[in-house]
């Protein structure tokens, strides 16, 4: 639909749009900025080696027209930004629900 973009812009609308609804409480984010970032370290190193052995494997595959055609160390360059992004996208809704529940 988007050819080498469709990705991305499923990127965009299905993490990109919920985290930056996820804003609103950014003040809960920034005292736990250190956690947040080895937690997406940890998705990042665990995600890469999942994905790029079943790459390798032929268990799953990426459609050259559908991503922009940047690989990184045997992953295209949208898997690395779905697995930290949805990662974080998680970890701050996680936080936002724990906040609300001692609200209520």
């Amino acid at each position: 639909m988007f050819g080498s973009l469709t990705y991305l812009v499923w990127l965009a609308v299905f993490i990109g749009v919920p985290l930056l609804a996820l804003l609103r409480w950014r003040h809960l984010f920034a005292p736990r900025g250190r956690a947040l970032l080895w937690i997406v370290a940890g998705s990042l190193v665990g995600g890469w080696m999942w994905d790029a052995l079943s790459v390798r494997w032929g268990i799953w595959f990426y459609a050259p027209s559908n991503i922009f055609g940047l690989w990184l160390i045997g992953l295209p360059i949208e898997e690395w930004l779905w697995i930290a992004g949805i990662t974080l996208m998680f970890a701050l809704l996680t936080m936002v629900v724990a906040e609300l529940q001692c609200e209520v």
